[in-house]
């Protein structure tokens, strides 16, 4: 977390500088977590070489924390030396001590009128003095003015080296230098003449476009109630969903915010990326992986990953049987399973993603006082794709919305991180020049730590001025104009290659607005992929891998959604290529769905898809991937076997209609004869019997005839 303010910090940081001999000769403050910045001339003494010496000491100094508790020791070596007028010692603490925090550095110029404090140790007084005054403006030298107020003590030799507290910035604005003997003035060199930037290499405190993660957790700010609530939910469900509108910094919450607290709770942490094309159960394989195997190498954790992805396809009780090995591996208050952007994979395989939820919370529960959850994150858009029969109740109680940032909690986000930053501050106005400009937008956030991070660039010695903010066209100009400047470095075969990149990096939306799609790198044409790589240092787009998996698991994916809106050249792009992506969303639902449902051949194009699918191969054949290719030429294929098939079948029905027709004829022919000869018989037949028989009428003489002419024929 961010250094805080006041006088707690101001107590925290100070040091006592002692002498060989253990007398106090001076004081010192802490600038970074262990480095300490104290006056060249007071470290010349502890180690007793000449005060003019240009060269720094070998010695370590001796120091102490006074307003700690305890005072505890340390040594430390010099690391930096500005002997004359700078004067300025930093000295690197041979280890951290526990307690000591670094004081807040604030912008030194056009203090006049300020009021400070400042605690020496002059003679005879080594448990240090306070003493307060006001803040004039510089002098020849470079040095601050300050007069020290009556009745209090004059500042005087043992206040070199001490830090001044400003107390209009509630910071530290300078380090005591000098002081007029006999006389209440005394002079400071100002904060950002104390810094060396080859020994505290300035650290950038804003992310840019990417999200902040567990590392960058002291640069977090503006979301403490959010967190603490996130936190809690976690701790207390087996599933809890993150939901809120793109770039209001779901996933910064989760990865700076929430999990590091998880993590002092006691709980291990393992993140797992769904990736297009790939089935639930393979994903969550391949990050359990990791935690059972965690020694394995990358082939042998493939094959791990598959077997275990098979097991949880096979029965109910699988997920019970792998959340007790997982938790048999876990910290010791459990284990967190992390799922971001989940919004991605639902929009692109809502099937998969169902599944995934589904998988996931039956994995999720306790066991022996430890738990399994699962935290993730999605858009509020994507919620009813993932609601299923099986998780309706569970989503009703997991989700927990979050809202854009308000105004004061994004002025919080901009200005709170400089504090953990040596030697930074803001011009004054600047921030709240900052948060006007990002206006309401839910996605303002990114555009505010990109802007932040080019002005960071862009600093004046420690300051993030207006004139850089102007050059940088403000927020909203900033994102476009890097954009549009990193688009301008690539030659024209190399600019269509990054329309055809880009536009495969959105799908249309609602309306007229588009989201990203991640893409994986099996599924870019080779020149496109080649280029994504190229770009992908600028952080325009990026590359990255789920966890656990192989290389050609990588995914390519804008650096933001912002992108979509703001970026004239990209919305045109998109604008134009709108029906083809529609159709191309469409076809690689259709090749889903193939997959997923045993490759049936119903499942395959025919009739006008597959003939518009066949355009599109010979319009854009470089923009149509691999697999999406072999699904239309192998319905193509299905399709001719199927125009084949029925043109036998029709054949061999006009075969035997003829056939029918000629037996129909020849049967007719057949019947008259025998019927003239039935009719013979029978008349014969009648004349036999009319003399000793009663007669027999004709019809029923002729069905006679018929039955035995039937008796008499070959079947």
């Amino acid at each position: 977390m961010a250094v805080g303010r006041g006088s707690d910090v101001l107590e925290a940081s100070q040091v006592r500088i002692h002498s060989a001999v253990g007398g106090v000769v001076g004081a010192g403050f802490l600038i970074a977590a262990d480095v300490v910045c104290t006056c060249a001339h007071v470290v010349a003494r502890a180690v007793r070489m000449p005060d003019n010496e240009e060269r720094a000491p070998d010695q370590p100094v001796d120091l102490d924390f006074p307003l700690l508790d305890g005072r505890p020791r340390a040594r430390a070596s010099v690391v930096s030396w500005r002997h004359g007028g700078a004067d300025v010692a930093l000295l690197r603490l041979d280890a951290p001590v526990t307690g000591a925090r670094p004081a807040s550095l604030v912008d030194g110029t056009g203090v006049w009128g300020h009021t400070f404090r400042v605690q020496g140790y002059p003679v005879g007084a080594d448990h240090g003095k306070w003493a307060s005054g006001t803040l004039r403006a510089g002098q020849g030298l470079g040095w601050t003015q300050m007069e020290a107020h009556e009745p209090g003590p004059v500042i005087a030799e043992g206040f070199s080296g001490a830090p001044v507290w400003d107390d209009a910035q509630d910071g530290v604005v300078g380090m005591t230098v000098a002081a007029d003997r006999g006389d209440r003035t005394a002079y400071l060199l100002p904060s950002a003449d104390l810094v060396d930037e080859r020994t505290v290499p300035p650290r950038c405190p804003y992310r840019g476009l990417a999200p902040f993660t567990e590392d960058d957790a002291e640069f977090f700010h503006g979301r403490d109630e959010d967190t603490a609530r996130v936190r809690a939910a976690v701790r207390g469900r087996p599933v809890t969903l993150v939901a809120g509108p793109s770039g209001c910094g779901k996933s910064s919450l989760v990865r700076a915010g929430v999990l590091p607290g998880l993590r002092d709770d006691g709980m291990s942490v393992s993140e797992l990326r769904p990736v297009p094309g790939v089935r639930a159960s393979a994903v969550v394989a391949r990050a359990l992986t990791g935690v059972l195997e965690p020694r394995l190498g990358e082939i042998d954790r493939l094959v791990k990953a598959q077997e275990l992805a098979e097991l949880l396809e096979t029965g109910h009780d699988v997920p019970t049987e792998v959340r007790a090995r997982v938790l048999a591996h876990a910290g010791s208050a459990g284990h967190v399973l992390f799922v971001d952007q989940l919004e991605e994979y639902a929009g692109a395989e809502p099937e998969a993603a169902r599944d995934l939820l589904g998988l996931l919370a039956a994995l999720a529960g306790g066991q022996d006082g430890a738990v399994l959850r699962v935290v993730a994150t999605a858009r509020p858009d994507s919620l009813d794709t993932l609601v299923t029969t099986g998780t309706s109740d569970l989503l009703s109680d997991a989700v927990q919305f979050l809202a854009p940032l308000a105004d004061e909690d994004l002025e919080r986000a901009v200005t709170a991180p400089v504090d953990a930053v040596p030697g930074l501050w803001f011009e004054p106005g600047l921030p709240e020049r900052i948060v006007a400009d990002a206006g309401a937008e839910p996605g303002r956030m990114p555009l505010v730590q990109f802007a932040l991070t080019e002005l960071w660039h862009r600093r004046t010695r420690s300051m993030l001025t207006h004139s850089a903010y102007d050059e940088l066209g403000g927020v909203a100009g900033a994102l476009v104009t890097y954009a549009d400047h990193a688009l301008a470095e690539l030659t024209g075969a190399r600019q269509e290659r990054a329309r055809r990149l880009f536009v495969q990096l959105a799908r249309p939306a609602d309306g007229d607005t588009f989201t990203r799609r991640p893409v994986r790198t099996s599924d870019l044409a080779p020149e496109l992929l080649a280029l994504a790589r190229e770009l992908a240092p600028g952080k325009l787009v990026v590359l990255s891998r789920a966890p656990g998996g192989a290389e050609r698991d990588e995914i390519v994916d804008l650096a933001h959604e912002a992108l979509t809106r703001l970026w004239p050249r990209l919305k045109e792009w998109l604008v134009a290529s709108r029906d083809f992506r529609r159709w191309q969303e469409q076809l690689r639902a259709d090749l889903y769905r193939w997959q997923t449902q045993n490759r049936e051949p119903a499942r395959l194009l025919s009739g006008s898809d597959l003939a518009e699918a066949a355009r599109a191969l010979v319009e854009h054949p470089g923009d149509i991937s691999a697999h999406e290719r072999a699904y239309i030429l192998l319905s193509h294929r299905h399709a001719r076997r199927g125009t084949r098939l029925r043109q036998i079948a029709v054949g061999a029905l006009a075969v035997l209609t003829v056939l029918a027709i000629v037996l129909a004829i020849s049967t007719w022919h057949s019947l008259r004869v025998a019927e003239q000869q039935l009719r013979t018989q029978a008349a014969g037949l009648l004349a036999q019997l009319s003399g000793d028989r009663p007669a027999t009428d004709p019809t029923t003489a002729l069905q006679l005839a018929l039955a035995a002419w039937r008796t008499d024929r070959t079947p």
